[in-house]
């Protein structure tokens, strides 16, 4: 019986450590592009949310990626306000997707599909690369 218990203990553990950790969030990407076409001189602040629900504020400009601009996505690059995190992110007409890191943890936030609006940002499972045996025989 004590085996049973711990095995299933044990499962339930490995289960959870394995999921990716998500919060989901609301962000108003149309309304975000309005405020950065109004004030394109001026630097723009991005509000997000953590894994864990915590809200962060960086400041970003625009960051152009190629000689010839595309017409609705412009790219952003920035800085945390404590100075401890980085962010790079696409705006399109209607959504913004990207990433910031986190002590060394590449964190990334993309819109819900099924969601009018709502964002989520995750840290995902962790992948193994490479081959398991590397080496030749």
């Amino acid at each position: 019986m004590k085996k049973t218990i711990l095995l299933i203990l044990l499962f339930i553990f490995t289960g959870l450590y394995s999921q990716s950790t998500e919060y989901q969030f609301k962000f108003d990407a149309k309304k975000f592009r309005k405020e950065f076409i109004k004030n394109k001189k001026q630097p723009l602040q991005l509000k997000i949310f953590a894994p864990n629900g915590k809200e962060l504020i960086f400041n970003v400009a625009e960051s152009s990626i190629s000689e010839q601009p595309v017409q609705n996505i412009n790219t952003f690059k920035g800085v945390s306000v404590d100075g401890s995190q980085n962010v790079s992110f696409t705006l399109t007409k209607t959504s913004i997707s990207g990433s910031y890191s986190d002590h060394g943890t590449e964190i990334y936030f993309s819109p819900v599909i099924s969601k009018k609006c709502t964002y989520k940002v995750y840290i995902p499972a962790k992948i193994q690369t490479g081959q398991e045996q590397d080496f030749v025989k």
